[in-house]
Parts: structure tokens; sequence; C-alpha cells
């Protein structure tokens, strides 16, 4: 089965990979085991004909598996990750390689990799404040902990993953917030890092090359470099060495610290999530040069979604990078995450135009893809200040404006970018998880989003961003203290003709409606939920559009009965199948409310032909006569000869057809 697509290649802004081609990915069939590969993902054999043939053609050299943490059977319908291979060199234009390559019946599709930056602007000015805790209404969060009686917020088995540069994990702000993958702990001491003179090490009695946990990966202490120097990975996910302690391999280590810098420690900064536990997964070659990339973005998610699921039962995992190219692998990836390994993803929506400083309407990617939270960048006081990416699939918008987190070393700088607001919703929902250790993740995406205070678009109220900087900003202290939100699914219809004799939908009739309604289980009681039903299809008109219901707990399911749709058909109305919106709201508490919208089809049918009825009552009397002689006087015979004015069927209307219907109304 081919996946049909739009192959289209891309817009690359001056920032290409380091052997001057993009590269390109493509994928087979679950069943196409064509290409073999060694240990060091090179390969090995290659027993399809026509796609060597191509290789040689366009005298491609560097092939290699896309994701190496992919393992067999992670598929989403026909897309399986380790069926999904990178082409990293080749001859000739790309657009043509992939043609060709689309041409071959074994390849779902192909298509350009994107090329993911980290999205943030350094900001030299340095402030002894954090200016968004209280912002989002950390503090306030925190209280519900009663810290100054010893009870910590947030929760260690919380993990929040920065998949990025890498984490300078010796940070004296990061180390006691490092995750120790404990499955990894071979020598029993309780930890997988050791303090060494003044720094921390790997623990090296933990460090015996066997995979200890069972997860796939050896050694993974702390996280994972899915990257390593040349693309071989390791388990030290820390930035190149000798680099800049505040460029851009620092980006990583800002990220962490504002995922979980270890907080009330009488050091450096704050975090939101106070007291989680970091996973670093480092996605970037050290071989990038001079640019750096995230060259392995989607490896690293499906590491840290694996590696997090075996360990606590899930991640929320924080994407400050990313590109404007879609990608069916990287939903393909996403997906994965989501749907099997119980992760939450948190990604930057972007930083406006590529090559210049200015806000863009445009789609991004992680941050676009489906169950993907994606973040928009406020200034100061929720502020728009017109520099970054707005867009419909934004879901919320979080302080990235002078936002002051660790660096390599020992020290902390502020940068502004949507990469510094991603890892703040993404601390948020660490410490929504830790006051509710019981939900999912669909159920964190939905409270944190759901919860956001809309008065981002009072404050920044251009028609131009309506609905698209998300729901609102970021309010944590709204998310923990707002009960669980219920979900409602809309089931089915209870159709009720008042007009008619056989239940069925025709022209000229009236229905009386109601909607079955469930609440799915383990999710909040639904209460005060309001339906309203809506159809742009025309000589369609409602006598009750509106409908209530009190109640319905959870895992329960209930009908608006006592307060019906009235639907009325006109005599006009196209017959064919009709398309109706439902629109549900409830629970409305601060500034927050549940919102779902459903679709359903009615099937309306042409109302049967009856001589003599001609205003559609299914009574034919002096009515119809009446009707029928001020037809005839005022000539408008034409219009009415599809109907049953033409009594008597001879194609004329006249005086003849007056006859005949007096005569149906005497029965002769």
């Amino acid at each position: 089965m081919k996946i049909n697509r739009l192959l289209i290649i891309p817009v690359i802004f001056g920032f290409l990979f380091s052997n001057n081609v993009q590269h390109i990915l493509f994928a087979f069939h679950k069943s196409d085991n064509s290409l073999k590969f060694s240990n060091q993902y090179k390969l090995i054999q290659n027993s399809n004909i026509a796609l060597q043939e191509i290789f040689d053609e366009y005298n491609v050299k560097n092939i290699e598996p896309w994701l190496k943490s992919a393992q067999k059977d992670e598929c989403i319908q026909e897309i399986c990750l380790d069926k999904i291979y990178r082409i990293k060199e080749y001859s000739g234009e790309i657009s043509n390689l992939i043609n060709r390559l689309d041409q071959l019946f074994e390849i779902l599709y192909v298509e350009p990799e994107a090329i993911n930056k980290p999205y943030y602007t350094p900001n030299d000015q340095q402030y002894n404040q954090q200016w968004f805790l209280p912002q989002v209404r950390a503090d306030e969060a925190w209280d519900l902990w009663y810290p100054e009686l010893g009870v910590s917020p947030g929760d260690p088995s919380v993990l929040l993953a920065s998949v990025d540069t890498g984490v300078d994990w010796d940070h004296p702000d990061l180390r006691n917030s490092i995750w120790n993958n404990l499955g990894e702990d071979a020598n029993g001491n309780g930890v997988t890092i050791v303090q060494e003179g003044n720094t921390w090490i790997l623990d090296p009695g933990d460090d015996n090359n066997i995979d200890d946990d069972g997860n796939g990966f050896i050694d993974d202490l702390i996280g994972w470099d899915v990257s390593g120097v040349t693309g071989l990975p390791d388990n030290n996910p820390t930035p190149k060495p000798g680099v800049s302690t505040g460029g851009t391999w620092a980006h990583g280590t800002h990220v962490a610290g504002l995922l979980n810098a270890t907080t009330d420690n009488i050091t450096g900064v704050s975090s939101v999530g106070f007291n989680c536990k970091i996973m670093s997964v480092k996605a970037s070659e050290e071989e990038n040069n001079p640019d750096i990339y995230i060259t392995d973005g989607y490896d690293g998610i499906l590491y840290a979604a694996k590696a997090g699921f075996y360990s606590v039962g899930g991640t929320i995992i924080n994407c400050s990078w990313g590109s404007t190219q879609f990608s069916t692998s990287g939903q393909a990836v996403i997906n994965i995450a989501y749907e099997n390994y119980n992760s939450v993803v948190v990604a930057a929506g972007g930083n406006g135009v590529e090559d210049g400083w200015g806000e863009e309407y445009t789609a991004h990617y992680p941050s676009s893809f489906n169950h993907v939270i994606a973040v928009a960048p406020l200034g100061m006081s929720d502020s728009w200040n017109n520099w970054a990416t707005y867009h419909e699939t934004i879901d919320i918008s979080s302080p990235g404006e002078s936002i002051r987190s660790t660096k390599i070393g020992t020290g902390y700088i502020n940068w502004m970018g949507s990469s510094m607001a991603s890892p703040i919703v993404a601390s948020s929902i660490g410490l929504l998880k830790a006051y509710n250790p019981s939900w999912k993740n669909e159920q964190l995406e939905l409270m944190i989003i759901e919860t956001a205070d809309p008065i981002i678009y009072d404050l920044n109220p251009a028609s131009y961003l309506t609905g698209r900087l998300g729901k609102g900003r970021v309010d944590v202290y709204n998310a923990l203290t707002t009960p669980l939100l219920p979900k409602l699914t809309f089931v089915d219809v209870d159709l009720f003709m008042l007009e008619g004799d056989d239940n069925l939908i025709h022209q000229g009739e009236l229905a009386q409606l109601g909607v079955i309604i469930w609440n799915e289980d383990d999710w909040g009681d639904a209460q005060d939920i309001n339906i309203e039903i809506s159809t742009i299809y025309p000589n369609i008109t409602f006598e009750n559009s509106t409908s209530f219901i009190s109640q319905i707990s959870s895992g329960g399911v209930d009908i608006n009965y006592a307060d019906p749709f009235l639907i009325q058909f006109e005599n006009n109305v196209t017959p064919g199948e009709v398309e109706f919106t439902l629109t549900i709201n409830s629970n409305y508490s601060n500034s927050s409310n549940y919102s779902v919208e459903s679709n359903f089809i009615l099937n309306v049918l042409e109302t049967p032909l009856v001589l003599g009825d001609l205003n559609y009552d299914s009574i034919i009397n002096v009515t119809d006569v009446i009707i029928l002689v001020n037809i005839i006087v005022g000539g408008f015979t034409d219009e009415w000869l599809e109907t049953g004015a033409d009594a008597n069927q001879n194609g004329n209307i006249d005086v003849a057809d007056i006859i005949t219907i007096v005569g149906i109304i005497l029965g002769e």
C-alpha cells in the first residue's frame, strides 16, 4: 500500500548538514527484509536489485537505520519504525532521487529529512530573579504541598526528559535532580552516578556493558546519547567537550534547568517541577560544525519514551527544536511514544522568521504534530512581542523572554525563545503529574491546556492572533486545583419523527432528536453540560438548538430526553446526507471549561409524491383545492408540474386536476 502525499522539497534557509545535502528518509513495508546492517549500523546487504540500481545511479554511499532505538513491532498501521532508513550521502538532485525511490512498490513513502534547529536567541542581560515562576503561579502551586512543613512539591518518580544537545549533569544545580536508572544499578549501591573529587561521574560499578534492566539499551545509567560523536550511540549524554559554556551546546543544559533545577537547595535557580528528575538525552552529533543541529531528535524521543515507560510508567519529553517541514516518519515516532509508552511530548512552537527577526504564521514540527503540546513564547506581563511563531496548532503559551537557567559549568544565563517557553510547560506538567500520580498522558495534556489562562487574548487583542496562541498562558496552580475534567464522547442519536408515520426523515417534516453522551471511565464527573446543535446545510431550521444535562458521572451515559432538539426539515431541503455538529461544554471553573465537538450524519429522504396533497400535510381536503385554484389563476402551473398538483398525471395543471382532487375527497 502506498501512502499518498505531496513530495514537495521545502526551502532550506542556508543551513545544511555537513556533507552539503539534505538527508532522505524512506520506509519499507513491514514484511520487507531487503536491507541488513552490522552492529555498527553499516549496510552489509541489499537484496533488492531495483533499489541497488538506484543506489548505484545516484552514488548512494551512506545508508543507516533512521532510529537506532527502534525495535521490531513498533508499528503504526503500515509504518514500522525499524523499517525507516536514512540516506546521508548521494549525488544528483534530491527531488530526482526521491521520485525514483517512490516508484518502488516495496517503499511506503519517501521524504526529505527535516533539518531541526534548537530554538533560542541568547540574551546578554543578567537578571537575579526568575520572573516567570510567579507568572505561571508556581509559587502558589508549591504551597499545596506545605513545603514549610518539610513536604516538598514534586515527585522524584516523575521523569522530565531533555531531548537536546546533552545536559551538563555535573552542574551544581542539576546533579541532585538527575535521574538515576536503578534498573542498571549493577552493584546495588542505590545510585548510578557517584562523586569523584569535585565532580560527578557514572558509577564504574554499574558500567558493566550489560543491559541490566532489559530495556534494549546497555548501561543507560542516566539517559542516552543517541547521536554520539559520529552517529554511534553511547551512554554519556553530555554536551560536546571544550565548547562555549553559554553557546548552543549549552542549549540542552539550559532546558534541563528549566525542567527541574534542584529547588530549595540554597543554590542558583528554581524550577516549577521542584523535586522531579531529569533524564538527559543527547540528540546532536558532535561532528556538527560550525552549526549545531538536533540530528537525531526523533531517535531521542523514542529512547526517552521507552526508558521512562519501563522505569516509572511514562516520560514527559521536552523538544526545544524543530523545523517547518512535515514528516510522516516523525509523526509515526510521536504516535508510538504516545500510544505505546504513555509519553507526553512538549515542543517549542518556533521563533518566527527563520532567516531574520519577526513573527510568522506557519505550522512547525514536531510541535504541530498530533499528540504534541505546542508552546508559543510570551514576554513579561503576557505580552506578544511579535518575534515568534503563531498558528492554530499552538496549544498553549508560556513565558519565553529573559528566562534564567543553567549553562555548562557552574553558572547561569538568561535566554529568550520558544525553547525556553516549552520546558516551563513541561515542568508544569511534571508538577501536575506529581500531584495526580494516577493520571495518564491524555489526562495530563487535557488539564494543562484547558486550565491555561485566556487573559492573553485580552492583553493581545489583535484579531490575527485569535486562537493562534493556544488556550492561554500556562497556569500551573489552576491546573492543580481544578478537578479532573470529563471526557465526553458522542455515541449516537435517538430520533423521533413528530410528523409522518415511518420515523424516517422526509422533506417538510419536524424531528425530535436526543443525543446519547458517554463520559469515559477514569475521567472526572461532567457538570452542567450544555449541548448545541448546528449545521451549515440550507433549509434546515431549529425550534430548539440548545440542550442541558445537569451531570454525567465518570463512566456514565445520559441522553437529553428532558430537553430534546427540535429540527425542521423544510420542504425544499435537498435530500441526502446532512452533517450536523454537536458542541459540548461543561465544567466551568475559574477560567477553564471542558469543550469538545462531534459530527454526525442524518439522512433526509425525498417526500413521496401524494397526488392532490398540495400543502404536504398528508391530508387531501378543500384546502388543497383552494391552493390549486390559486396556482391556476396565478399562472404558476409550470412551477408545480412535478408535484401533487398534477392530480391526473397528464402533464398539465388545469381544471381537470381540480375535478380529480374533488373526486379523491369524495372517495371516487
